[in-house]
């Protein structure tokens, strides 16, 4: 009777363990979002192992996404490898040294990664693309916001890029004042 309470006992233990760990934070991305008075929509969602990535258009577009001027990508990361913000920084400073053109400015303001990107034109695209994001990590890992603006240039009318940095500030002011979306529940 005692070896059969002990066992009872310690399975019990093992039972509430389990259920413990078994319920771990996960995220949750919303199927709309509300920026600049427009009304994003989610159009695709890919996974690949630890991450996941929703891109969002406004719900009166054509809301292709193959061919789209501006929207939201919502991009989430367990970060089982426990990379810091600081980390993320050194990486994208890195990738974007890379890319010949590209005007970059990263920050991490306010316990937030927070970057703010132009992209010239490129062969596949002729379009200027306006982004800004913010990341930020919790229990759930690493999540970040981001929005893309696209303006279409012609080829033989190229401006300087730096002609946009008022644009891209006042959306990074925006997109900074913007509750957060993303969950950890």
């Amino acid at each position: 009777m005692r070896r059969l309470l002990h066992h009872t006992f310690g399975l019990l233990i093992i039972l509430f363990v389990a259920g413990c760990t078994s319920h771990l934070a996960e995220f949750s991305l919303p199927k709309e979002i509300q920026f600049q008075d427009k009304t994003f929509q989610q159009v695709t969602h890919n996974q690949l192992d630890e991450m996941q990535q929703s891109l969002y258009l406004e719900s009166h577009s054509t809301k292709d996404p193959d061919n789209w001027q501006e929207g939201f990508l919502l991009f989430v990361d367990k970060n089982s490898e426990g990379k810091t913000l600081q980390d993320r920084l050194v990486l994208r400073q890195n990738i974007f040294k890379q890319q010949d053109k590209t005007i970059a400015s990263l920050s991490i303001e306010q316990g937030e990664l927070r970057s703010q990107v132009i992209y010239p034109p490129t062969e596949r695209f002729n379009d200027i693309q306006l982004e800004v994001s913010r990341g930020q990590n919790s229990q759930c890992g690493f999540s970040q916001m981001q929005f893309s603006n696209k303006r279409s240039v012609s080829s033989n009318n190229l401006q300087n890029l730096a002609t946009y940095q008022t644009e891209l500030i006042s959306l990074a002011e925006q997109l900074a004042v913007m509750p957060w979306v993303i969950e950890c529940k």
